[in-house]
């Protein structure tokens, strides 16, 4: 027995218990857990094309996370399942991707509308490579079947659907100008029988002979169609400037001058999120020592530069960024990778300045950091992270922290040949605070996060409301009553009642339903009943659906107009 001199065995165990305490209380946030979860790739070949990226997502549709990990010995890409708990099993050997010697981008859309992701990889310097998912983690090579595979300086792509036919457009920045290249920056319109038609300078977008290094499809102006954002090197000249593209019924004008969104930076990394709880996505680019920008979205089509009064400048090389509620206290964070310096992590709780806590969180990596994605690897309601170093082990940073706060995942169930609901956006209300995400495919740089959205609820047991605006604008829905801690598949109002998706309520439909309304608590899997919004079952949602009454509600149109959202 270990005693401590003046308090006896008792007191011993008490002090003893003590400090065991602050010890837990003193635990990091993330805890560093790739290998023993499964994950062990050492990243090679990742300097000349600043990076090499990374994604979790779901790739055999069984609601968890998988990994994909690009940048391995020999040029190895790394494909690995989550067995539902974070534990990752590799699934490479088979796989149909080939080694990619000069890897630099993925992500991940369902571009041929069968109900699972395909991968998309932008290479640097070498075709760039359309993996068509074929299930059980096997994929087929149909880059030049879709009309793809530029040679150029490929970094990081997006998704999303300009002209609103539900099929999703890819958009390809290249590093023009590096290496020789003369490959331009360039825009595949899907054509919806899986073939792609090369539209960049058709429409305007091609942007010429900027050296392009991230690009992001976002609806800066809440118009329900995707706007584009494009970051480009070598701006702190000011030789470039980034881009800011609207859309305008499938064609876009160059708003950058108008909307305040030049960023005359070496723009690397592009964070996308309503940071201020105002309804609308800013953005935050990250920059060489010069500082990185923060822009904040004024919600009448412009930006202020908020850079220094939200602290967030770092004045080192930057990379990736990302925001996101790493802690659920209602208010998104950010993530920024970085070279030759520690990573930072702002930690913002609704007024400025943001601080860096990332040495105390146990995410302060000093290796030279490109690439992050995030997702609930686990499934225990928080965000954790996988992130990307150059001659670095692959690091899956476990969340600790988000577990002690109440939070919701949305699953948004699509329309037509955008299954997966990219660009749909969801305003949800709690505690008296609005937040706001939105679906994208292609995010923070060169990577993909989890599609299924995260909002952190601290205290809050439900949710007040929830309005969910699908691409186009019209189609809307708005819920209330739904509880914390679960994760919800939201559908769109054309499937609410048909829980086999024949197309029709019939009686097996009805029979669900009723087996539902007689559960004493409104769970997952029972929300495709739910068609008058209110957080449950009932008699009136049999009536509706026995009418066939499946109307949406009317669209709330620009719904920061009607609605306060100020913090």
């Amino acid at each position: 027995m270990i005693t401590i001199r003046g308090y006896g065995v008792v007191g011993s165990l008490c002090i003893l218990a003590s400090i065991a305490g602050v010890a837990e209380s003193q635990q990091s946030a993330f805890t560093e857990e790739a290998v023993s979860r499964g994950i062990d790739v050492f990243v090679t070949n990742s300097i000349e094309q600043f990076g090499c990226g990374v994604a979790l997502v779901d790739l055999d549709n069984d609601g968890d996370c998988d990994a994909i990990i690009t940048g391995g010995p020999g040029g190895q890409v790394r494909l690995y399942e989550n067995d539902g708990t974070g534990q990752f099993t590799d699934r490479s050997a088979g796989s149909g991707i080939p080694n990619i010697t000069k890897a630099s981008g993925i992500t991940a859309a369902d571009y041929d509308d069968d109900g699972d992701l395909d991968l998309y990889f932008s290479n640097h310097l070498e075709p760039d490579q359309l993996m068509q998912n074929t299930g059980s983690f096997t994929f087929s090579d149909v880059t030049l079947a879709a009309g793809l595979g530029s040679n150029g300086a490929g970094m990081g792509a997006c998704w999303g659907d300009i002209n609103g036919d539900g099929y999703l457009d890819l958009y390809v920045p290249m590093r023009t100008g590096v290496f020789g290249s003369t490959v331009r920056n360039a825009f595949y319109q899907n054509n919806g029988d899986g073939t792609f038609t090369e539209n960049a300078l058709l429409l305007g977008i091609q942007a010429v002979d900027d050296p392009g290094l991230v690009s992001t499809f976002f609806d800066y102006d809440r118009d329900g169609d995707a706007d584009l954002y494009l970051g480009n090197d070598k701006g702190s000249g000011p030789s470039y400037t980034n881009h800011l593209y609207e859309n305008v019924g499938g064609t876009f004008i160059d708003v950058t001058a108008a909307s305040g969104t030049e960023a005359n930076v070496d723009c690397m990394g592009i964070g996308v999120g309503d940071w201020d709880h105002n309804g609308f996505q800013d953005l935050y680019v990250t920059n060489t020592p010069p500082g990185n920008v923060l822009l904040l979205n004024n919600g009448n089509g412009t930006f202020t530069d908020s850079s220094v009064i939200s602290g967030t400048q770092s004045f080192m090389i930057g990379w990736a960024a990302m925001l996101f509620d790493y802690d659920n206290d209602m208010h998104q964070d950010l993530y920024v990778c970085q070279m030759m310096a520690p990573d930072r992590l702002y930690e913002y709780n609704g007024a400025w300045p943001a601080l860096d806590v990332a040495p105390a969180m146990g995410v302060a990596d000093m290796a030279n950091s490109f690439c992050v994605a995030a997702g609930d690897i686990d499934n225990d309601g928080d965000l954790d992270m996988v992130m990307q170093s150059n001659g670095q082990n692959i690091k899956l940073y476990i969340n600790n922290e988000g577990q002690k706060r109440h939070w919701v995942k949305l699953e948004i169930a699509g329309i037509g040949a955008n299954r997966f609901g990219i660009g749909t956006n969801v305003d949800l209300l709690a505690g008296g605070l609005w937040q706001m995400r939105e679906v994208f495919a292609g995010n923070n740089y060169k990577s993909q996060n989890e599609r299924i959205l995260h909002f952190g609820l601290d205290t809050q047991t439900t949710i007040t409301q929830m309005d969910i605006t699908w691409p186009g604008g019209t189609i809307t829905r708005s819920l209330t009553g739904y509880s914390a801690d679960q994760t919800w598949t939201i559908y769109p109002p054309n499937r609410l009642g048909d829980v086999n998706n024949n197309g029709k309520i019939d009686p097996a439909d009805f029979a669900a339903a009723m087996a539902c309304m007689r559960n004493q608590t409104f769970l997952p899997g029972c929300e495709i009943f739910d068609l008058d919004g209110d957080g449950d079952v009932d008699t009136n949602d049999l009536v509706a659906m026995g009418l066939n009454l499946i109307v949406p509600p009317p669209s709330k149109g620009q719904i920061r107009g009607t609605i306060n959202r100020t913090p």
